[in-house]
């Protein structure tokens, strides 16, 4: 409410001369004020006026009145400044605690899906067959390198010669093996070679690749659920025959037979009768076995018995898949018209050779040359040698 009080004097003197209303709006020291349709000035000194326009003159507003036309200027529609704003209630964070079994849970999934990404690819794929070949000869090439996987359907070995649209052969196959082992070594020893050695039938064999399926409908998957547990359950006892048959399958191998599966025992290298001829033929044998044997492996160690009438030669890899790899292609070759044996050392036969003890293996044999090596090194007392 405004006092009787007029302006007159003060630093706002010059505002007594302006009695246009027309003349506020261009003043921005001029405030019109909606709610009471009248015009404010706030001077210096922090006194509010308000204009008369009735009797055209400025009147001092009490200090009640100038507080109740700021907060008409300065309000809010829709908000009751009368009541006290509400208190911001700060709630706590609550924490999320998992169970073990929630772990146990997603380890168990990351477990699953991990073993399926790494699941065995045991398949060759071959091409550049013959127009006439049969499933029965390449499962004779190829069983050479490995046990074949056994067909559910057929009851044969598990190959499939690809055909065109006229049901005629294209060329190619696929030869799925028991283990992944198997599908190296015939890469490696069968790729780009002849399948049939009396004429030119060079073929290609590398690792299968395959692509994903594409996801069934509902209804091919209902129509197949009871077949589909009735083959799983027949597949795992077959897979459980085949690895019986293994021939160099062992369930727990022991520490002897992991030393002694790295080495190759190949039989009628050289007659005795050769090697008291030509007494160098010892070193130029050597080499030159270790030469072919290293195209299949690192070769750590060869050596020719030569007290030996059946011509033995022991090669020793660094991989026993280099081993393996040894003894299918080198058994049953023929050398100087001798026929070859190879097989995989059994720890128990005793080779001779001219400098070695009598029943000495070979194992004890090259720990006796290297304690002697040591000896030699300390300055060789033979007092103190056993060699």
């Amino acid at each position: 409410m405004a006092t009787n009080e007029t302006l007159t004097n003060g630093p706002v003197e010059s505002l007594s001369s302006m009695q246009n209303t027309s003349d506020f709006a261009n003043d921005p020291r001029m405030h019109f004020i909606e709610a009471t349709g009248k015009w404010t000035f706030t001077s210096d000194d922090g006194l509010t006026w308000e204009y008369d326009e009735k009797n055209q003159e400025w009147c001092q507003m009490d200090e009640e009145s100038s507080l109740k036309i700021q907060q008409l200027a300065y309000s809010v529609p829709g908000v009751n400044e009368s009541e006290p704003a509400a208190p911001v209630v700060r709630t706590k964070r609550k924490n999320v605690y998992t169970t073990n079994d929630d772990e146990d849970q997603n380890n168990k999934k990351q477990k699953s899906n991990n073993s399926q990404k790494k699941k065995p690819n045991t398949s060759v794929y071959v091409s550049g067959l013959p127009p006439n070949v049969t499933v029965e000869e390449l499962a004779e090439v190829f069983s050479k390198y490995g046990l074949l996987l056994e067909d559910l359907q057929t009851g044969g070995p598990k190959i499939k010669l690809y055909k065109d649209d006229q049901d005629r052969l294209k060329g190619d196959a696929l030869v799925t093996y028991l283990k992944e082992e198997s599908v190296i070594l015939a890469c490696q020893l069968l790729d780009d070679t002849d399948l049939r050695p009396n004429e030119a039938s060079k073929i290609r064999v590398q690792k299968a690749q395959f692509k994903e399926k594409e996801p069934k409908l509902d209804g091919q998957n209902n129509e197949q659920t009871n077949s589909g547990k009735v083959d799983k359950r027949k597949a795992q006892k077959k897979l459980q025959q085949l690895e019986k048959k293994l021939d160099w399958y062992e369930s727990e191998p022991g520490k002897k037979a992991e030393r002694h599966n790295k080495i190759v025992i190949l039989k009628y290298m050289f007659t005795l009768e050769e090697l008291e001829n030509d007494v160098s033929m010892i070193l130029d044998l050597k080499q030159d076995i270790r030469e072919e044997c290293e195209k299949l492996g690192e070769v750590t160690n060869v050596i020719l018995y030569d007290k030996e009438p059946e011509g033995v030669v022991s090669v020793k890899f660094k991989e026993k898949l280099s081993a393996d790899a040894c003894v299918l292609k080198m058994n049953g070759r023929f050398f100087a018209g001798r026929r070859i044996e190879a097989q995989i050392f059994d720890g128990k036969r005793k080779f001779q050779k001219t400098g070695s003890k009598s029943n000495e293996t070979e194992e004890e044999e090259s720990k006796r040359l290297e304690k002697y090596a040591k000896w030699l090194e300390k300055g060789g007392d033979s007092k103190k040698s056993n060699v």
